[in-house]
């Protein structure tokens, strides 16, 4: 059997066998977590209908990620791969079932998923760290494409075909059965991969004592590398600043359109289904527009565009008479689209472009990531970024929530909006100082 640590094939991808187990298995795992988590906010708004609440429940998403996401690296880094995903999968699968408790308690419920998603953040260093080891460099770009394609996918039949239509005819029970299920599959899966080679520093030579102390030195070692390397710290901010964007969008979407659209919960599709599209368009052409124009430079124009058009969903309530006489007066589709609907056409399109804004941010960025990361240590690496990423997360989670309540969702939207612009300006800042003082420190563009 082929091991993980053999030199991968240069062939094609797709007949890869242990990258496409992995794959599917990736795809069948992010299609349940993202119907769990449409589950849980549609829950939540119909018992809570409060954005603070929503707050709380994307909290309970982020605040694992800081407390477990600490040792999750270093567990990886020492443990084989293979088993890392086949228990987190086997674990996931059982916790899933407390789900099924939403009706006695929401805190119950945002206990359950602080668990869920505690187990997964060992799940995902292991998954990341596995893809270069099962690809060749050339193939890397390309099997980092598929990867967020199938997130992408995952998204469209999770949250657009399987988690509302569940939830409509058979309710929200059965959606968390059925996740609890492709869990299982999803272990049968990763128990198919290659076994491996035992760690260069095993698990079982740290002591129990000395564990949070090796952890903090090498996920300080970690650190110091992504500060040190411009190109690696400026690929993190970017994935980092793109993740926080889309929990803080996830968190606000439901209230936004049930307070500024008028529709349901349930029916907040029409903003997230857009969003997966304008991922899958550019996931389709990524690797052409990266032999064009470089990984950092599509990053930078991801974060103009998601700023953009968050600050156009701000001000899109301000234009709702226009778009109402517009397709109202005009079309006669007073049916469809008459009073604050006639915003949900507009709202796709500016949806779409936050997905297009999203995958040009991270993509890339993800790449550059796996490009450069040593291979002993990617999984505190990517421990590092997913660290990050939920550190950044967990402040304007717990307070946006509190502030659209008092100062309404478009507030809190544009807010973002801006923040993203600013971000995406320090990082056009400090790239035009290197290119002007080393005009050759550019990244050169990949063999196409």
């Amino acid at each position: 059997m082929t091991s993980l640590a053999n030199r991968p094939t240069t062939g094609s991808i797709f007949h890869n066998r242990p990258f496409m187990l992995l794959w599917v298995a990736q795809f069948i795992t992010q299609t349940a977590q993202q119907a769990i988590w449409f589950g849980m906010i549609v829950v939540v708004e119909q018992i809570s209908q409060s954005s603070v609440h929503l707050s709380v429940a994307i909290l309970s998403t982020v605040i694992p990620g800081v407390l477990f996401g600490l040792i999750a690296g270093v567990v990886v880094d020492r443990s084989n791969k293979k088993t890392v995903l086949v228990i987190t999968n086997c674990l996931r699968a059982v916790t899933v079932l407390g789900y099924l408790f939403y009706t006695r308690s929401l805190y119950f419920v945002y206990a359950v998923n602080f668990a869920f998603v505690g187990i997964s953040q060992f799940f995902g260093p292991a998954e990341a760290s596995s893809i270069p080891a099962l690809v060749s460099k050339r193939n890397l770009v390309t099997a980092n494409s598929l990867f967020n394609l199938t997130f992408t996918v995952s998204q469209l039949v999770g949250i657009v075909l399987l988690a509302p239509w569940v939830i409509k005819f058979f309710g929200a029970s059965t959606l968390f059965t059925m996740t609890g299920v492709i869990y299982v599959v999803a272990g049968l899966l990763t128990s198919l991969l290659p076994p491996g080679v035992p760690p260069e520093r095993p698990l079982s030579t740290l002591q129990r004592a000395t564990l949070i102390h090796v952890a903090r030195n090498e996920i300080l070692e970690a650190w110091s590398f992504i500060t040190y390397d411009r190109r690696t710290w400026w690929a993190m901010i970017f994935v980092t600043l793109a993740s926080t964007t889309m929990l803080i969008l996830a968190m606000l979407a439901p209230r936004y359109v049930v307070a500024v659209v008028g529709i349901q919960p349930e029916d907040a599709v029409y903003l997230f289904a857009p969003a997966g599209l304008g991922i899958l368009l550019m996931t389709l052409t990524l690797d052409r527009l990266v032999c064009r124009f470089g990984e950092m430079p599509l990053a930078y124009s991801g974060g103009i565009i998601m700023g953009l058009a968050l600050l156009l969903m701000a001000i899109l309530p301000r234009f709702a008479h226009l778009f109402e006489r517009l397709l109202v007066s005009r079309l006669s589709l007073e049916s469809l689209f008459a009073g604050p609907r006639a915003l949900i056409p507009p709202l796709m399109v500016i949806s779409l472009l936050i997905g297009i804004g999203f995958a040009l941010a991270n993509i890339p960025s993800q790449s550059v990531l796996m490009e450069r990361t040593p291979v002993q240590s990617r999984g505190r690496i990517f421990s590092v970024v997913l660290l990050m990423g939920n550190v950044a997360a967990i402040t304007p989670l717990a307070f946006l929530g509190v502030l659209a309540d008092l100062y309404g969702e478009t507030n809190v939207v544009g807010l973002v909006g801006a923040l993203t612009l600013a971000i995406t300006a320090l990082g056009l800042r400090e790239r035009s100082v290197v290119l002007t003082t080393k005009p050759h420190a550019e990244e050169s563009l990949p063999p196409c």
